[in-house]
């Protein structure tokens, strides 16, 4: 009986979600610098008493404001593929079979206590429960029990 599927860590399901939200925000702060510092550069660049300090430190602005829109679009796409990996590693892993060859669901094994108790073979429980058998049946007489057998040459 091939080992039940394992399932995802609680962090592996809430840092993608999680990573998602902090780089839409990250998106958001970029577009919005983006828009203003251009706006300030077309406002310094069409004023005739603006510095050079306003119109070439306007450029640098809107170059960072850029590097942080980018940022924020790097991190969505990396965020969705992180959600989408993870959604099929759970997809794409193998289902156990229950003797029946029909799938085991989770409903299935509401009555099963401890799960730790599987090992790779099957259920300790049933190498137990054997152990338990051959001992009952195993017969020996008085004799037998008390004097240990000769050895054979």
């Amino acid at each position: 009986m091939p080992a039940p599927r394992r399932s995802i860590s609680l962090a592996a399901l809430v840092i993608p979600p999680v990573a998602l939200v902090a780089s839409v925000a990250v998106l958001v702060l970029g577009i919005v610098m983006t828009i203003a510092e251009n706006d300030a550069l077309v406002a310094a660049l069409n004023s005739p008493d603006a510095t050079a300090a306003d119109v070439y430190g306007g450029q640098s602005r809107v170059v960072v404001a850029g590097a942080v829109l980018a940022a924020g679009i790097l991190a969505v796409v990396i965020s969705l593929a992180t959600i989408a990996i993870t959604g099929s590693i759970r997809a794409f892993a193998p289902r156990p079979v229950a003797a029946s060859g029909h799938p085991i669901d989770a409903d299935d094994l509401d009555h099963v206590e401890d799960v730790d108790d599987l090992d790779d073979d099957g259920f300790e429980a049933e190498a137990e429960a054997d152990a338990e058998t051959d001992a009952e049946t195993d017969v020996t007489t008085s004799s037998s029990a008390t004097e240990p057998a000769a050895p054979t040459r």
